[in-house]
């Protein structure tokens, strides 16, 4: 009787087998049609928009601030009405956004397109976890979002690829075909969603509301949030610090920086899932974000030390910088998904996961940039090192409160 019971269950049950189709399938054409654009769109805000590079950067702080701002709201409708309904508003949104970059002639115009994108582009990652974690078993959720990034790499490569081919001809209407391209891959992704099986969007969408003000209260959430924000500065150090500090300060020539940058994709996506093991309990995920807090600090060093040695000298440096910080984002990235789960309760996981989130925005969009350009490389090799330092002391953080924790027998 146990025996069939069992089966019956797993019968009815959809199992992480099936389950995985739908969500990897969504993010290989969402990342796809994200990566259409994502290497090239500083080459059309300038060269096609006619923005100049200050603008378009003071244009995406504002965004990712506006996207910050707005992750209140977007938690509260999370917290209602479930990921799913939520999830594919966002993707027609992000549809509609990427469509109205064709029609940018402005900083004002593109602000408001920006901005639009930026709110849409952070609400998407955590409304995907909380799909993932309304469906799949606490066991196997650091494995499917494991599997998830590799697909989002592979995405974004892909879609890469296939906006350098699109462009090699140089022609402005090159443009074009890949914005619109974007804007058919978001509402595909939208559609896989909607057409979803019934029994998963009853999974899915099995979560209570939650009020955002007793979110904004919890101390746990908002103190960790924070702390991800801290080792999330892979995400400037690599996108503005390294390409930036190779090309002005070493005399490494600039093509290495594509070719750096392909070692870290590449490592991505081989090892995103093998690591999963590394953080796939509580306390495995508290030593994951001490380790890439330590191993970002030894990259900053290392960064620090690259301009005072000759060209192969220093690009053997950055590379070992590069690797530094790419297991350091594999075990930061990983180890926040465990974490994050943890700290979210099943009633409320949706509108905690938003709001997580913001700390990856303030990181790669909103301070980490100032912080980059305005006082590491402002300040130079000093400058390298002290962010070394803070690193250093963020690497401190998990042991602290895991012997707090065993102090206070929590």
């Amino acid at each position: 009787m146990g025996t069939s019971t069992t089966l019956d269950r797993q019968r009815t049950r959809p199992g992480h087998r099936q389950y995985l189709p739908l969500v990897q399938g969504a993010t290989l054409i969402e990342w796809t049609g994200t990566g259409l654009f994502l290497a090239v769109s500083t080459i059309y805000f300038v060269k096609v928009a006619h923005l100049s590079t200050s603008s378009v950067g003071t244009g995406l702080t504002i965004g990712g601030a506006v996207a910050v701002a707005a992750a209140v709201p977007i938690a509260r409708l999370a917290g209602r009405f479930g990921p799913k309904p939520v999830l594919i508003g966002v993707m027609l949104l992000r549809a509609l956004a990427t469509v109205g970059y064709l029609w940018v002639d402005g900083w004002w115009s593109f602000l408001l397109v920006v901005a639009v994108i930026a709110v849409t582009e952070q609400s998407s990652p955590p409304l995907v976890q909380s799909y993932v974690g309304a469906r799949a078993p606490e066991s196997l959720r650091a494995k499917v979002m494991a599997v998830q990034r590799t697909v989002v790499n592979l995405g974004i490569s892909l879609g890469g690829l296939i906006a350098g081919v699109a462009l090699g001809s140089g022609a402005p209407g090159a443009f074009r075909p890949l914005l619109i391209g974007g804007a058919v891959a978001y509402v595909a992704v939208a559609a896989v969603y909607a057409t979803a099986r019934r029994e998963e969007e009853e999974a899915a969408t099995a979560v209570g509301s939650a009020r955002v003000a007793d979110l904004l209260k919890d101390r746990r959430l908002l103190g960790f949030t924070a702390y991800n924000a801290l080792v999330s500065l892979w995400m400037p150090v690599l996108n503005v610090a390294f390409p930036l500090w190779l090309v002005t300060e070493t005399d490494v020539p600039e093509r290495y920086v594509g070719i750096l940058y392909a070692v870290n994709t590449v490592l991505c996506i081989a090892l995103q899932y093998p690591l999963n093991r590394c953080y796939g309990t509580t306390r495995r995920a508290w030593f994951s974000y001490a380790a890439a807090a330590l191993l970002l600090s030894c990259g900053a060093l290392a960064f620090a030390a690259a301009p005072g040695l000759g060209a192969r000298e220093a690009l053997l440096v950055l590379g070992a910088a590069v690797v530094l910080l790419t297991f350091a984002e594999l075990l930061q990235v990983g180890a926040s998904w465990t974490l994050s789960f943890d700290l979210a309760p099943e009633q409320a996981r949706s509108a905690y996961l938003v709001l997580f989130n913001t700390s990856r925005t303030v990181a790669n969009r909103v301070a980490g940039p100032v912080l980059m350009t305005g006082v590491v490389l402002a300040l130079g090799t000093a400058g390298w090192i002290a962010l070394a330092g803070v690193l250093l002391l963020g690497a401190l953080v998990p042991f602290v409160l895991l012997r707090s924790a065993a102090t206070t027998g929590g």
